[in-house]
């Protein structure tokens, strides 16, 4: 488990930091950083989110989510982008290493079994 976070703590900052999913808003991400990242989907429910998405990405999250924005190959993620563009909003965590980040990823798709997650391929690392 990651060093200076836990699961729980992870899961309370990715909750609280969101951010529209816009071009704009992932073109202030800091590139060339490795980490995680949820897509959420805003529900009827105030102050709810339903976890549409978590992601990796070892090697730039900005560039991971430019290429989602732009074309999401998951079919299940590319209908609810876009059907719901203007209600997604998503969060980052910045993680050190490549493990943690994988790690942090399967921990937290396990905890929060987001159906666009759930493929039959096995998920590439980039």
């Amino acid at each position: 488990m990651h060093n200076t976070i836990t699961l729980y703590a992870l899961q309370y900052e990715l909750k609280r930091n969101l951010r529209p999913f816009t071009r704009e808003d992932i073109q202030h991400l800091p590139t060339g950083q490795s980490g995680v990242y949820v897509l959420w989907r805003k529900t009827g429910t105030e102050g709810r989110n339903a976890c549409l998405y978590i992601g990796e990405s070892t090697t730039c999250v900005h560039r991971r989510l430019l290429q989602h924005y732009s074309n999401a190959q998951n079919d299940g993620l590319h209908s609810q982008l876009r059907m719901f563009r203007s209600i997604i909003q998503f969060s980052v965590e910045f993680i050190e290493t490549a493990d943690e980040t994988r790690l942090l990823e399967s921990e937290l798709i396990r905890a929060w079994q987001p159906k666009t997650n759930l493929k039959m391929n096995p998920r590439e690392s980039e």
